[in-house]
């Protein structure tokens, strides 16, 4: 592969990641995890957290399939949209909701399973959360052509602004 062609693939790759993984449902995603680990937490095992995580997460994802399906079917702009396409539309659009709880889920299993005591997988997952929603803003600042730095500076700013809004989910909850 030429140079051309590797800096091609990369710009690709990069375009790819932002478009499939930087959505409003990944962010939303994160967001209700970080928010559900923090209230649940109160009390309960890593594997009972695990447990609501994931069935509040598939409630939701599901809630957003059947929304975006009902709206998007029909006519629109002179064409028809069969409900089958529809769905398929829905479920790609939301795919980033079920995607933003596999780390977090990942790292409370390894509190649930020993490998790390509760607590500390209770924090781990809280902060790869928040890393996360950092990531996303790296990535969509990058894509919009900010340099290096700045896309770092929009992610942990991103990160912080997430970390405030989990909290104002959890205050207000």
């Amino acid at each position: 592969m030429t140079k051309v062609n590797e800096a091609a693939a990369s710009v690709g790759l990069w375009r790819r990641l932002r478009h499939e993984f930087v959505t409003p449902e990944s962010i939303y995603g994160t967001i209700i995890v970080s928010a559900l680990i923090v209230l649940i937490e109160d009390g309960d095992t890593d594997f009972d957290m695990i447990t609501s995580v994931s069935v509040t997460v598939f409630v939701f994802w599901i809630a957003h399939v059947f929304a975006a399906t009902v709206a998007t079917h029909g006519r629109r702009n002179g064409v028809e949209i069969p409900v089958g396409e529809a769905l398929a539309r829905a479920v790609r659009h939301a795919a980033g909701l079920p995607v933003s709880a596999i780390l977090p889920i990942l790292v409370l299993t390894l509190g649930a399973s020993g490998v790390l005591p509760e607590r500390l997988a209770y924090q781990l997952a809280l902060l790869v959360s928040v890393l996360l929603l950092a990531g996303l803003g790296t990535l969509a600042f990058a894509e919009r052509g900010a340099r290096w730095y700045a896309s770092i500076a929009g992610g942990l700013a991103t990160g912080l602004v997430g970390l405030a809004v989990i909290m104002l989910k959890v205050i207000l909850h």
